[in-house]
């Protein structure tokens, strides 16, 4: 149990730093899925030099090709551009805040699988969360530009995307096929998918090291999407996706403090007031235990 929260906090630390980054590296001239492009190719690269050095190659099973396929789009293609539109419009973190309701929507998922149990502090939980949201948005004060609030609302869909790819993983139970390749893959897959949407959208953009704080940004972005994800997958093969969105409690703990210390950023006390509820209702939304560990923990 030690080890399990030990990770948390480090996907906390890493995934927390990423607002930042993200919001570097737009300010810098980065675009959506330009970035998602380059932030894939790094990852991969990382990951594929560690596989080729354990392993030697690399083998895909012909029963992988589509899981891979939709998990690209649930973990990087989807959230990834939403978020890097959504971070040109809104603080660090405010972003981190409404994106921590990974742990929510993924119980509400599980439920409706009936992966998990009803019951009535989870219940209040959720509700929790939802006022939360409520208040990060509503208060006339609460966020620099109420024209933002859309940006917010948009901002959801990445956390959505992130919950369906916890109970997708988490029921796909994968057999001698661990985290790491298996990001490894997702990244190429990705880079392949949005080199050429980059191309068609003319997003696509030529990272060069004169442009320092695009350039140390992206690959900061890519060796956390490498790192962090990885553990992450690990993580919910060895604690069940339940106990692994839990993550998002210290990912938005991370990302506004990670905003305050880097970009100097400052909050209402709305975004204060919704952050400690968000917080509380993650809290309530108890994790399930899983007692049994899977293959999937290998890499």
């Amino acid at each position: 149990m030690a080890v399990n929260f030990l990770i948390l906090i480090i996907l906390g630390l890493g995934w927390g730093l990423s607002f930042t980054l993200g919001k570097i590296a737009i300010t810098a001239g980065g675009t959506p899925i330009g970035l998602t492009f380059w932030q894939s190719l790094f990852s991969g690269l990382i990951l594929l030099a560690y596989v080729f050095f354990r392993h030697g190659k690399i083998i895909i099973p012909k029963i992988m090709f589509l899981p891979i396929v939709i998990i690209t789009f649930l973990s990087v293609v989807i959230p990834n551009i939403i978020f890097y539109a959504c971070v040109e419009h809104l603080d660090a973190g405010v972003l981190s805040i409404s994106v921590s309701v990974i742990p929510l929507f993924t119980y509400l998922i599980a439920l409706g699988l009936r992966m998990d149990k009803f019951k009535g502090r989870r219940v209040i939980g959720l509700i929790t969360g939802f006022c939360a949201l409520l208040i990060l948005i509503l208060p006339e004060n609460s966020l620099p530009d109420k024209r933002d609030i859309p940006w917010v609302l948009l901002a959801l869909n990445c956390a959505l995307c992130y919950a369906l790819e916890n109970i997708y993983i988490d029921r796909l139970a994968l057999q001698n096929f661990g985290p790491i390749r298996l990001v490894c893959a997702v990244s190429f897959v990705s880079a392949i998918i949005t080199f050429f949407l980059s191309l068609v959208m003319d997003q696509f953009f030529i990272l060069q090291p004169t442009n320092l704080y695009l350039f140390i940004s992206t690959l900061g972005l890519g060796f956390i999407s490498a790192t962090a994800y990885s553990i992450f997958i690990y993580l919910i093969g060895r604690a069940g996706s339940v106990f692994s969105s839990q993550v998002g409690y210290l990912v938005t703990f991370f990302g506004v403090v990670w905003g305050i210390i880097i970009l100097g950023e400052s909050h209402s006390v709305f975004v204060w007031i919704s952050l400690a509820m968000i917080m509380m209702g993650i809290f309530l939304v108890q994790p399930k235990q899983n007692s049994e560990s899977t293959d999937f923990e290998k890499v």
